[in-house]
């Protein structure tokens, strides 16, 4: 079987201290698309791409609260 028609492998989240536990986001379908174009375009899953945008609030409001 040649690797030459396989798909680009997405990029896996790194291993983070204490492990995971697992998370369901339920969102409106405008905002599941835009999610889902993001990730088609940079290549990486969609939950990395809700992680970012988690991060980034969990972030901004620390640097309020400062």
């Amino acid at each position: 079987m040649s690797t030459t028609n396989s798909p680009a492998s997405r990029l896996r989240s790194q291993k983070i201290d204490g492990g995971r536990v697992r998370c369901v986001v339920y969102l409106p379908k405008q905002e599941f698309e835009e999610i889902q174009k993001i990730s088609n375009a940079t290549g990486t899953s969609q939950s990395n791409v809700i992680a970012q945008f988690y991060f980034q609030g969990k972030n901004a409001n620390e640097k309020q609260e400062d």
